[in-house]
């Protein structure tokens, strides 16, 4: 036996698959089914009170939606690299951070893979260059999420000179592993933050604070985390790709 829908669930299925297959086919069952019964030419009617003409009612572009198979935006500069595995399972309202460690900088795009901006960025630690099993060395490759996030700078926007403010700056996050990443090279706490104890103090607490490799996370100016990642943030879930050069 089957359930009837209710007037509310029957709009809340039509919303939910606006533009898709399955409404197309409902709209056209439906039609067909008012048009079968008696007072059919009169719901039909062009001029019915509820009906708007054509030219009245306002187009609404569907929302765009992200790739069936997950976001993967890597491009040319990308060809040979380390990198994720698999593709970002973006949704709607989600982005993806591009961390490309050899050109040093960091690409976003939307939930469609359309691109939003590009700037200086560092994956790199102190160790060797091309390699990320041993500590402090380049972050592992691979696909991650941020996820906590420490507000540093919405806390105490001027901080007293402290080992934290100079190290990881106005924001920082953690970015968790999507891959096993950091396991399979014995690493753990890779994170994405501003800062840099080489630029001592108050150098550390610029905006525009220079770019020193960290003990194996990424880092960007501290102006852009807030400007640029903390909005993907807090609209998101937002995934970062890295790649580095192959050992």
């Amino acid at each position: 036996m089957t359930t009837p829908m209710s007037a509310e669930r029957f709009s809340d299925r039509f919303r939910y698959y606006r533009d898709q297959p399955q409404q197309q086919r409902g709209v056209q069952q439906l039609f067909e089914a008012i048009s079968s019964t008696e007072r059919g030419e009169e719901i039909l009617c062009e001029q019915a009170p509820w009906a708007l003409t054509y030219s009245e009612q306002p187009l609404v572009p569907a929302e765009p939606q992200a790739p069936a198979g997950g976001l993967d935006p890597r491009g040319s500069e990308e060809a040979g690299m380390a990198g994720p595995q698999k593709p970002a399972p973006v949704k709607p309202g989600d982005s993806y951070l591009l961390v490309n460690d050899r050109d040093e900088d960091m690409e976003a795009y939307d939930h469609t893979g359309q691109f939003l901006w590009k700037l200086p960025c560092l994956a790199r630690g102190q160790g060797a260059d091309t390699d990320w099993s041993h500590t402090n060395t380049d972050t592992p490759p691979g696909l991650y999420k941020l996820g906590q996030l420490y507000a540093d700078y919405e806390q105490h926007p001027n901080p007293p000179c402290s080992d934290t403010a100079m190290a990881y700056g106005w924001y920082s996050f953690d970015l968790e592993e999507l891959e096993g990443q950091e396991v399979k090279a014995g690493r753990a706490g890779i994170m994405l933050h501003g800062g840099g104890s080489a630029c001592g103090w108050p150098g550390a607490w610029a905006a525009q604070q220079p770019l020193h490799p960290t003990l194996g996370c990424v880092r960007i100016h501290n102006a852009d985390l807030r400007d640029k990642v903390l909005p993907l943030y807090r609209q998101g879930t937002v995934y970062v790709g890295v790649f580095q050069e192959k050992k």
